[in-house]
């Protein structure tokens, strides 16, 4: 591709070598395999989910608790033998940002939640997986386009995963999965992934078929 279909913008400058743009991805697995590999936190990121799969647990306190998490089909990932004990969830939130009070700059960063961490640690900074910034001004006209590399790695860690990973808990190296099983944003946010009309379309709901009107001035 040579130049944006949206605007028709050349995607090089006039030396034919340089990209007018660059987006930088920041790929998972490292930060994962060192986070296995440190025996305190490998041992929080298989311990923490254990408690929640007593099948006579009433309450909710986490995602873990809640009925889609504790499906057939999400147990087949997470439980069953040591590999998926170990299997690590993901939470992909993002969300645009004004970086100056005008509103003039908008900025989108991309970050992911560990799941297994318990909740006292899960929204640290430490404990936040930033993955990318889409940069501004305006929001993104394509987002699958920046999101490219993220769906692609974390095909990969689902389907074939980390071979020889490190649990620096048990001293054994094992195959680490890695499973995004939210995504979360605001309305526009989540409007934008699901390639959906904002919220002010007469059409705007992804779980019904209201329509909106426009109130008589």
């Amino acid at each position: 591709m040579d130049e944006c279909p949206f605007c028709s913008e050349p995607r090089r400058i006039s030396d034919r070598t340089t990209a007018v743009a660059k987006y930088q991805y920041i790929p998972l697995e490292h930060r994962l395999r060192l986070a296995y590999a440190h025996p305190q936190t490998a041992a929080k990121l298989q311990n923490y989910r254990q408690k929640f799969r007593d099948p006579q647990l009433s309450s909710i306190s986490d995602v873990w608790g809640g009925s889609v998490l504790r499906s057939a089909k999400m147990r087949n990932l997470f439980e069953g033998d040591d590999d998926c004990d170990r299997a690590i969830a993901l939470q992909f939130s993002l969300d645009g940002v004004q970086t100056h009070k005008t509103g003039q700059n908008e900025i989108w960063p991309l970050i992911c939640l560990n799941l297994n961490l318990p909740l006292t640690e899960r929204f640290r900074e430490d404990s936040i997986l930033p993955i990318g910034i889409i940069p501004g001004p305006q929001s993104p006209s394509d987002l699958d386009s920046f999101l490219y590399p993220f769906i692609t790695e974390a095909r990969q860690l689902s389907s074939t995963g980390v071979r020889e990973c490190y649990d620096g808990s048990t001293q054994t190296y094992f195959r680490l999965r890695v499973h995004v099983v939210l995504c979360t944003g605001d309305t526009p946010a989540i409007a934008k992934l699901l390639r959906m009309k904002s919220a002010t379309a007469s059409s705007c709901c992804r779980f019904c078929n209201i329509q909106g009107s426009i109130p008589c001035t």
